[in-house]
C-alpha cells in the first residue's frame, strides 16, 4: 500500500487535472479551486500542528508572505509566475525557520504561548507589509500577469496549479507520516520531554516541520494571488485564513487516533542514539 502510494496520488492529480478538458463550466473549476486551495493549506497546517501538537494560528503570515513575494515580483517586476512560486515557497519557509529558531529553543513557549505568539507574528507581518513600499496603501493588481497555458483560458490553467499545490501537499504529509521524521512529531505530540529522553531530535525535526508547512503555505498563497487578482493587506493577512484552515484541521481530526496508529503500526519503531 505504502509503495503504490505515490501512483496513487499522482493518477487522482491527473484525474482532476484533465476535467477542463472534458468541458467543465468555469464556475465549476473556481468552486473546485477553492477547494483545493483550502486543502492545501489545511494540509501545510498539519504537518507542524497535527503532527506536533504545536498549536500555530500563524499561518496566514506565512501564506501572506507568499502571496505577496508572486504579487510584487509578477506585477512589478515582470517576473515570470511560475519562477515566483519558488521564491514564495522559500521567502515563507525561511521565515518560519527563523521564527522557530528562537522559539523552539525556549522550552516554555509551548501550547497557548506558542499559540499567541503565531498570532502576533500575523500582524507583525501584515504590519510591515503595509507600511512598506510591498504594498503600501491601495494593494496590488495582478490582472495583467501572464499563466502559462496548459488550457485555453487562465481560469482553466490556475486550476491545474491549485490540483497542483493540493496534492503537492497531501503527498508530502503522506510521506511525512510514514517517515522517521513523522515519527518523531508523533512522540513530540504525546510528551515531548519523554521523546527527548528517547533521543528524538526535537528541535530539528519541529524546525523541519515548520519550515516544510511554511514552503508548502507560500506557494498556495502564490497561486492564491494570480487567482483572486488584486492582493491587499485586508484580505490577505485576515483573522479568518488561519481560523478557516484551524477548523478545517481540527474537523479533520488533525492526524490523530487512527491516522497516527496506522502510521505507528506500519513503521518501524523509533531508535534512539547512545
Amino acid at each position: 500500500m505504502i509503495r503504490r502510494g505515490p501512483m496513487a496520488f499522482l493518477a487522482v492529480a491527473a484525474a482532476f487535472a484533465a476535467l477542463p478538458a472534458l468541458g467543465v463550466p468555469p464556475y465549476v473549476e473556481s468552486f473546485l479551486y477553492l477547494v483545493f486551495f483550502w486543502i492545501a493549506l489545511a494540509t501545510s497546517w498539519n504537518l507542524l500542528s497535527g503532527f506536533s501538537g504545536y498549536f500555530s494560528f500563524g499561518h496566514g503570515a506565512f501564506y501572506g508572505s507568499g502571496m505577496y513575494t508572486t504579487a510584487v515580483l509578477t506585477a512589478r517586476y515582470d517576473v515570470p509566475f511560475v519562477w515566483t512560486l519558488a521564491a514564495a515557497g522559500l521567502l515563507a519557509a525561511l521565515l518560519g525557520a527563523g521564527i522557530g529558531a528562537v522559539v523552539f529553543r525556549l522550552r516554555r513557549l509551548r501550547g497557548e504561548l506558542f499559540a499567541l505568539l503565531t498570532l502576533a507574528v500575523t500582524f507583525v507581518v501584515a504590519s510591515i507589509v503595509l507600511n512598506t513600499p510591498i504594498d503600501g496603501g491601495p494593494g496590488v493588481f495582478l490582472s495583467g500577469v501572464k499563466v502559462p497555458g496548459f488550457y485555453p483560458s487562465a481560469g482553466a490553467s490556475i486550476y491545474v496549479f491549485g490540483v497542483g499545490i493540493a496534492f503537492v501537499s497531501l503527498f508530502t504529509a503522506w510521506a511525512v507520516q510514514y517517515s522517521s521524521l513523522g515519527r518523531g512529531l508523533f512522540a513530540i505530540h504525546d510528551d515531548e520531554d519523554v521523546a527527548e529522553v528517547m533521543g528524538v531530535p526535537t528541535f530539528r525535526f519541529k524546525l523541519a516541520a515548520l519550515a516544510a508547512s511554511c514552503f508548502l503555505a507560500g506557494m498556495a498563497g502564490g497561486i492564491h494571488a494570480v487567482f483572486v487578482t488584486y492582493v491587499t493587506v485586508a484580505e490577505t493577512f485576515s483573522i479568518n485564513v488561519p481560523l478557516f484552515v484551524i477548523l478545517m484541521s481540527v474537523l479533520g481530526e488533525r492526524a490523530t487516533g487512527w491516522d497516527q496508529r496506522s502510521a505507528r503500526s506500519s513503521s518501524p519503531r523509533f531508535r534512539t542514539r547512545s
